[in-house]
């Protein structure tokens, strides 16, 4: 692989484990997506009433850095659609994203990560790290939060 893809997979793995750290802080939230950017990695959620800001980066980037050690690699499943239903049943923006695989005809395939028995598991097409112990605990800060609609559309929520 090369520099790139390779820092790209780092940056989507740190994306789940972002995600994996917020719904431990904040069980409410209902994630969205994760992907790597050019320069970094987000997740987004909808935390519903709940506010979260800057002063709450520190607690969610504590919590990354607290279950790292217990992260190795992603194990990837395929499921059916119905199987895909039932586990995000109560997420609509999951929902909606396996509608849209569904159309594609694209097969819906699921990451694991975390601790045996306790992972975090998220929709996903792939594309992480085989091996999360190359990530230090050092190598990442979460920098701020940021406000956006769903899918970019102001009629949706934000």
């Amino acid at each position: 692989m090369e520099k790139k893809e390779d820092l790209s997979h780092i940056r989507h793995s740190l994306s789940h484990l972002l995600a994996a750290a917020v719904l431990e802080l904040y069980p409410e939230a209902k994630p969205t997506l994760g992907p790597p950017t050019e320069t970094g990695f987000y997740y987004d959620f909808d935390f519903g009433d709940t506010a979260v800001g800057e002063d709450d980066l520190k607690k969610i980037e504590k919590r990354m850095k607290k279950l790292l050690p217990s992260w190795k690699g992603f194990e990837r499943k395929e499921v059916s659609e119905k199987e895909a239903r039932e586990y995000f049943k109560d997420s609509p923006y999951k929902l909606e994203l396996i509608d849209e695989i569904t159309a594609e005809g694209a097969p819906i395939t699921f990451y694991t990560s975390g601790p045996a028995g306790g992972g975090f598991t998220d929709l996903c097409r792939g594309g992480h790290v085989e091996d999360m112990r190359v990530v230090s605990p050092e190598a990442f800060t979460l920098s701020h939060v940021a406000g956006a609609y769903w899918r970019g559309n102001e009629q949706n929520t934000m």
